[in-house]
């Protein structure tokens, strides 16, 4: 039973293996699979420059700043906490708390009198800034953010109010609101710049349509139809998505084939993110000659009842798919040939392949001795016990296919981009009796995933 299905990718160095590609069925059609490409970006390069670009403090301590009129003037001291990133599902979060001291004097004559203060001998008074960033990927691979502030939430606002005028309005507002904008360009300017993917996502969808020789004229084809985009999230400072390719993936018999090159294509939106995984369909033959002498070592010298089956051989059928059994049998009454035919097919409760429909082949012009002869529970016995008896798993037998097929889907594409795949089943489809042996068509199916690793 472990040389059912000799592997067609691990092909002996001393003889040619009893199992080879099907070449007369169809060749299998291409199996759409999906690609999965987790992509993330490190946000840690912005906080510098959101430190650099922004002001930890600001004070007018030596003299009064004068408000245009002339009609009162006003010292303050600002300071601001570090800056803090975080990503928030898929927005980023920035915020900062200012901590301030205002101190307003009306003009009298020569004289700055009477005044009013906050934060001045006392603590200082906080205004918490925040802004959300909403990232988008674009259509040339970059990470792209539109960031809004938020209203500035003062949780103990000063009130220092000179002439009918709110000092905090007057002069911090606008230094709130200069340290908003310029987080706002800060972030915006600097998020492409720390997340083009594309000449890595380039290199890696065409090496991904170059042929991967997986035997000697054995080729694993993926053909790349387009690139889906996930939703982005993130946590911390990382931010994370998936683009989901989609291939038509196939194996091909022969010189290695020719591929014409398709571009990289632009981005769209997945409708459906989730991937369905790697579908590698392809074609194992299985000889009349290497079944004949499985099949012998099964029923060879076996007897049930009256009835002792010597020998085994398959062969094709006068009738098309199926598969001619002659068998050697020996009883009481009979001991020669009887020639039966059936059908192979796939059992899916068992997963093995199986001769059903087991009958006898009658010819008009040459009865068989053994139907003259013999008496019905013979013919019945024989019958039964091929119907019951004439099956060989396979799952085991083609196992090691996932070895190959996980060689081909395991490989560096480019510098920086790996592709890793795993075939966790083979699942034979489908069986077809023709002229060369048992074809059986399977299809490898795993799960497969893109590393792209910024230099």
């Amino acid at each position: 039973m472990r040389r059912l299905l000799p592997l067609l990718f691990l092909l002996a160095c001393s003889a040619p293996p009893p199992v080879i590609l099907f070449p007369t069925q169809p060749a299998a059609p291409p199996e759409v699979s999906t690609i999965v490409v987790p992509v993330s970006a490190s946000l840690k390069p912005l906080l510098p420059q959101l430190e650099a670009n922004i002001p930890k403090s600001l004070a007018k301590l030596d003299a009064y700043e004068m408000e245009p009129r002339g009609r009162f003037g006003l010292k303050y001291r600002v300071a601001r906490d570090p800056i803090t990133l975080n990503m928030v599902g898929a927005g980023l979060h920035a915020t900062t708390t200012v901590h301030y001291a205002l101190e307003g004097c009306a003009r009298a004559g020569s004289k700055m009198w009477p005044c009013i203060s906050c934060g001045f001998g006392e603590p200082m008074r906080d205004a918490n800034i925040a802004l959300h960033s909403h990232f988008e990927w674009d259509q040339n691979w970059r990470l792209r953010s539109k960031t809004t502030a938020q209203p500035v939430d003062f949780p103990n606002k000063c009130g220092v109010t000179i002439l009918d005028i709110n000092i905090s309005d007057w002069k911090l507002a606008p230094m709130v609101n200069d340290q908003l904008r310029e987080l706002a360009k800060t972030i915006d300017g600097n998020t492409p710049q720390l997340s083009n993917i594309r000449p890595m996502a380039q290199q890696a969808w065409k090496e991904l349509q170059s042929p991967f020789e997986l035997a000697p004229r054995t080729w694993l084809v993926l053909e790349p139809v387009d690139v889906a985009l996930g939703p982005i999230h993130g946590s911390g400072l990382d931010v994370e998505s998936t683009f989901v390719m989609r291939t038509r993936t196939r194996v091909i018999v022969g010189e290695k084939p020719v591929i014409a090159m398709k571009p990289l294509p632009p981005l769209r939106t997945a409708e459906d993110s989730t991937a369905a995984g790697i579908r590698v369909p392809f074609d194992l033959q299985l000889s009349y000659a290497e079944a004949s002498r499985l099949l012998s070592e099964q029923f060879a010298g076996k007897k049930f009842g009256d009835l002792t089956i010597e020998s085994l051989e398959l062969s094709p059928s006068k009738k098309e798919g199926r598969i001619a059994i002659k068998a050697n049998v020996a009883m009481k009454h009979y001991r020669g040939p009887v020639t039966l035919d059936g059908i192979p097919l796939f059992d899916s409760a068992t997963s093995s392949l199986a001769i059903t429909e087991v009958d006898y082949e009658l010819n008009p012009k040459h009865k068989s001795p053994f139907l003259r002869l013999a008496d019905r529970v013979s013919h019945d016995t024989l019958r039964a016990r091929l119907r019951e008896n004439a099956h060989w798993t396979i799952t085991k037998e083609i196992a090691g296919i996932r070895n190959e097929i996980d060689r081909g889907m395991t490989r560096q594409l480019a510098p920086g981009a790996t592709l890793r795949g795993h075939i966790t089943s083979i699942q034979p489809v489908s069986v077809v009796a023709n002229d060369a042996g048992i074809g059986i068509r399977v299809i490898a199916v795993g799960d497969a995933t893109v590393t792209l690793t910024p230099p």
